[in-house]
């Protein structure tokens, strides 16, 4: 038991047997190593190129979905002037899409080569908030039992999806695989739900 709390307190509060965001503890992210550390060092002369290819592919990518009915890219805060994607997260309406479930939609992306998930639970919902006296410290006195946010909650459960952030590092073509993929499936979502 003191192992599991003190492995969940270094890495973010997740619990081993979790979820990968599923977080029971208010923890931290102290899971580097020195030998890690020396390593991320030398890979950060990678990061601008990096940054600026993920800028680019995230722009045509966005521009590419903006086109496709029932895909809606997220959307950037009035005054950002860049984008970390660290992840690329749209809106799915499966309305287009002959009424297929996201469950269902994420799993033939996934099948088409184009990694993907369903993200995770609002921030209030996990464990943490819900259950964890120590958290009260940080948040004040709001009772997270009580919040409901029904925008949030229907596109945590129903709409959003995750592009894995290593997508965007792929080239224009990629981006493109990615559109077409998206297309694929709307073109055969009747089939879909058989």
């Amino acid at each position: 038991r003191t192992h599991e709390r003190m492995w969940s307190l270094h890495n973010c509060g997740r619990v081993p047997q979790g979820a990968f965001y599923e977080h029971h503890l208010l923890g931290w992210n102290m899971r580097m190593t020195e030998l890690q550390a020396a390593l991320l060092l030398s890979q950060m002369r990678r990061l601008p190129a990096q940054m600026k290819r993920r800028d680019q592919s995230g722009a045509y990518l966005t521009q590419l979905l903006n086109e496709i009915e029932g895909i809606r890219p997220q959307k950037w805060t009035k005054g950002a002037t860049r984008h970390a994607y660290h992840l690329y997260i749209f809106r799915y309406d499966k309305r287009a899409f002959a009424g297929v479930p996201r469950a269902r939609f994420i799993e033939a992306l996934n099948a088409e080569g184009i990694g993907c998930s369903a993200g995770y639970v609002p921030l209030y919902r996990e464990r943490m908030f819900v259950v964890d006296p120590a958290v009260e410290v940080f948040a004040g006195k709001v009772d997270y039992r009580k919040v409901h946010c029904p925008v949030c909650e229907h596109a945590c459960t129903e709409e959003s999806v995750w592009l894995y952030q290593r997508l965007l590092l792929g080239s224009k073509r990629d981006m493109e695989d990615i559109a077409n993929a998206i297309g694929k499936i709307q073109g055969n979502a009747d089939e879909l739900r058989r």
